[in-house]
């Protein structure tokens, strides 16, 4: 019963951090210079409460499903791990350069974060897929 409630927790957190992020990349790609100050700003807030709370949420619960109930023995595993990890330096970067962009609304950030949102969603889809299908 443990299991599927760690399990549970750790799906939402996922779903609350990638929803998040894509929200970042939107925002980061699609607003115009004159309004991006005040909408980043106001991103910035949620990010920091929201979204990096469910960062914190997905590596808590996955590494306790993890070590206490799956093992590292999967070479599935060990991809998804990468790519999570590739993802929280995104979230890292995005989160940088909306800092960035508040304080020079006519900054542009370079293209693999501003081009993030395919990024995630190919990344969002290749996780699910290994976590599923556990192919090696």
């Amino acid at each position: 019963m443990l299991y599927f409630i760690i399990k549970g927790l750790h799906v939402a957190s996922d779903i609350i951090w990638v929803g998040g992020m894509l929200i970042n990349a939107f925002v980061i790609a699609m607003v115009p210079p004159p309004i991006r100050g005040g909408v980043i700003m106001v991103l910035r807030r949620y990010d920091r409460l929201v979204t990096t709370t469910a960062l914190g949420g997905a590596w808590l619960f996955g590494l306790i499903l993890a070590f206490g109930y799956i093992g590292f023995s999967g070479g599935w595993l060990h991809l998804k791990l990468l790519i999570v990890i590739m993802l929280s330096a995104l979230h890292g970067m995005q989160s940088a350069w909306m800092r960035r962009m508040e304080a020079n609304p006519l900054l542009d950030p370079p293209a693999f974060v501003s081009k993030g949102m395919p990024v995630v969603l190919i990344s969002v889809i290749v996780v699910v897929l290994l976590a599923i299908v556990k192919p090696f």
